[in-house]
């Protein structure tokens, strides 16, 4: 889990794929403050080429290395090839602008996204990645700056996030922001023992780069297949959540002010393969909660008995034991029963964990 959370956070390097206040300076907020020291204007999209390392290390000891190539027009058009230990590539995604390929030559595999909503979403501009960031850990950490320093013989700001507690979902950030353009050139995570460091080894925004490389001809022996079609979600009936279940499961029945608004099944495969179904909770089409069910895991032999973290407590509702855990971004109830696993996200920051308890001490089985 805690490396899923420092990959989120690694993937916005470069933009491939968070009001506090910092002490002695309370009048600016994190974004501001980041505003004030950083070029005003925004470009939309920066054309260059990059190479960047990230590493990953588990108690100091290097456990994952990898590089990363980029290649980028300014318009949309993007190239990255990713390689391992061996400058094997691990993948290549190709982005012409109008479809992107991501092409894994090992496993003989390409997924091909051919959404332009969705190809857009997927094209932050630098500014927006940086922000975006410091809205995510802007009530949980403590932002400062630090000195300007070289990175890629670029000069960069660097930002300094410290948790305000524990266990926080983003542990510590350190960003380094090219002064000029936004892009984050280095950027260190750190969550538990775990520790994500990515660094932009060479970058040059006067590359030439021919217009070949943003196409990509796959071997005849790729099993291509498109992202489109691979939407683990789709929306049913209660009854019909039930049938592919195999079996009844709670759900909290309508009232007067909530609604059930929408029902998904969702089917995973791979490491996570289970069926699980997510109901969304309204009031006056505000969402208030989501409550999410699946067959409890095999591994868990001691099932929720295992969470420990430091923002997690024990409450005991509906005859059996659960789990809260709440966080400045976050509140959520686990508990597991007749073999399943409930899970409720509470939206509505103004929900008292004990509203909430009364919503599911009246849950009722599917008929």
């Amino acid at each position: 889990m805690e490396k899923y959370k420092i990959s989120i956070l690694i993937c916005l390097m470069g933009g491939i794929i968070l009001s506090a206040c910092t002490p002695g300076s309370n009048q600016f907020t994190p974004k501001e403050m980041v505003h004030k020291v950083l070029a005003a204007e925004e470009e939309t999209n920066v054309a260059y080429y990059g190479e960047s390392t990230t590493v990953t290390k588990e108690n100091e000891t290097e456990v994952e290395r990898f590089v990363m190539k980029e290649w980028r027009d300014g318009t949309g058009k993007i190239r990255v090839e990713i390689e391992g230990n061996k400058e094997e590539p691990i993948s290549i995604s190709v982005n012409d602008g109008s479809s992107l390929i991501s092409y894994e030559p090992k496993q003989k595999q390409a997924l091909i996204m051919d959404d332009r909503e969705m190809l857009a979403l997927n094209q932050p501009s630098p500014m927006d990645q940086v922000n975006f960031i410091l809205e995510q850990i802007s009530k949980t950490h403590e932002i400062s700056m630090g000195k300007e320093q070289k990175v890629a013989g670029r000069q960069t700001q660097h930002v300094i996030a410290k948790p305000k507690a524990k266990d926080q979902l983003y542990g510590r950030q350190e960003l380094w922001i090219d002064k000029e353009n936004w892009i984050v050139l280095k950027m260190k995570a750190t969550i538990g023992n775990q520790t994500v460091e990515t660094e932009y080894n060479q970058i040059n925004f006067e590359a030439d780069i021919a217009d070949e490389k943003y196409s990509l001809k796959l071997p005849k022996d790729v099993e291509v297949k498109n992202m489109n079609e691979l939407n683990p979600n789709r929306k049913v009936t209660l009854e019909e959540a039930r049938e592919q279940m195999g079996s009844t499961f709670l759900y909290v029945p309508e009232a007067e002010n909530i609604v059930l608004n929408n029902v998904e099944l969702i089917e995973l495969k791979g490491e996570f393969s289970r069926t699980e179904v997510s109901m969304d909770y309204t009031n006056n089409n505000i969402p208030i909660f989501n409550l999410s069910v699946f067959p409890t895991p095999n591994e868990d032999d001691n099932g929720i008995e295992s969470f420990t973290a430091s923002n997690e407590k024990r409450i005991r509702f509906r005859g059996v034991e659960g789990v809260y855990t709440e966080d400045d971004t976050y509140q959520m109830l686990l508990w597991d029963e007749q073999g399943l696993r409930y899970s409720l996200m509470i939206m509505d920051a103004d929900l008292s964990v004990n509203q909430v308890k009364q919503f599911v001490n009246k849950m009722k089985y599917v008929p």
